[in-house]
């Protein structure tokens, strides 16, 4: 029974003290900055840790900016996802209850490995995909399908009009539109001598309808 009262006597001691002795540690006041090395630019959500503090911090705002209480002697860690780390200890003989610092972060690389990937279970079914392959044509081949002979027989054979007609026929309408630019359109149905030329040769039956129904 003794020696389990000692033990625990001894235990509570040591609890104490060491807490006293962290309690007796000077707080300080961190704040600070974090910005790209390269760019100058804020990074924001920076984690901000302190490892001599079980890993507790805060990270930065939308300005790269953070603070947080620390103790003297604590180490202070900076790190964020694709940067270097940076650590810092806060020192023991800082004069005052503040400090602050600005952290530039540089990039860090992180080289992958290389991972092949493939629709194929085994290396068979690899081989026998391949075999089966039927590559797409380059440029070259498909100008030679484009311009085989045959094929520009029956396009030729089924175009009415041949080159020379159709720039006829589009110099016709272009003249045609220049001629009435800015007026009226002609239209024959509204001429008043053609409908009384046609009225006339109506009344002496010089003009018949053969799909009339009523004949």
């Amino acid at each position: 029974m003794n020696k389990k009262f000692f033990f625990l006597l001894f235990f509570v001691v040591a609890v104490s003290i060491s807490t006293s002795s962290a309690q007796d540690k000077k707080l300080v006041q961190f704040s600070g900055v974090v910005i790209h090395a390269d760019s100058l630019e804020a990074l924001p959500f920076v984690n901000i840790i302190n490892i001599s503090r079980k890993y507790k911090g805060t990270y930065t705002d939308m300005r790269g900016y953070f603070s947080l209480v620390v103790s003297v002697g604590d180490t202070i860690q900076i790190s964020c996802l694709g940067y270097k780390k940076q650590e810092l200890v806060i020192p023991e003989n800082l004069q005052g209850n503040s400090l602050s610092a600005i952290f530039k972060l540089k990039m860090d690389a992180i080289n992958l490995p290389m991972i092949y990937i493939f629709p194929y279970a085994t290396i068979e079914q690899f081989k026998q995909a391949f075999i089966k392959l039927r590559l797409p044509d380059d440029d070259l081949m498909i100008a030679k399908r484009n311009l085989d002979e045959s094929l520009m027989m029956a396009l030729s054979s089924a175009m009415t009009w041949d080159g020379a007609q159709n720039t006829k026929y589009y110099f016709q309408q272009q003249s045609e539109k220049l001629y009435w630019k800015g007026q009226d359109r002609y239209n024959p149905l509204l001429d008043v001598v053609k409908i009384n030329q046609f009225m006339h040769l109506l009344n002496q039956g010089k003009i018949s309808f053969k799909n009339d129904p009523y004949k």
